[in-house]
């Protein structure tokens, strides 16, 4: 946590991993802002109770948030990250069913950030020195 290389933007690894937080901002603001919506939303996409589910949402979004940006607990919270993002994919498949384009409403945003979190998980892992299955065992650079 807040090692020397933590923010060195010269390693591309940083980078996304700030993004992989700083896009959370966004999404607990607007849930904030228009609490009513996003209660409406949850409800619509089969999260029932929905207040728990937004409460849910809000704590698990701000986690990721801070997690991810500023380099703490980043292996755990890179692969929440990318459970979040599932749970969202089955919020906007319960809502708008089965597309694939952001800008109509589909996935490709949310499994885009969950694959970008699953991969700053890794590398976290990775530069822990930790073997992981599959031969996913390489030391990061």
């Amino acid at each position: 946590m807040f090692g020397r290389d933590a923010f060195d933007l010269r390693n591309p690894m940083v980078i996304i991993r700030i993004m992989c937080g700083l896009f959370y901002l966004p999404h607990i603001l607007f849930k904030l802002n228009g609490f009513a919506g996003s209660l409406a939303f949850f409800g619509k996409a089969g999260f029932n109770p929905p207040m728990f589910f937004v409460i849910l949402a809000l704590v698990m979004e701000t986690i990721c948030l801070v997690g991810l940006t500023f380099d703490i607990l980043t292996r755990y919270v890179g692969v929440i990250s990318a459970g979040v993002m599932g749970v969202a994919l089955i919020a906007v498949y319960n809502t708008k069913g089965a597309f694939w384009l952001w800008n109509l409403g589909g996935v490709e945003y949310l499994i885009f950030w969950a694959v970008a979190s699953l991969a700053v998980a890794l590398y976290a892992w990775q530069k822990a020195g930790v073997t992981l299955p599959f031969g996913l065992s390489a030391k990061a650079a």
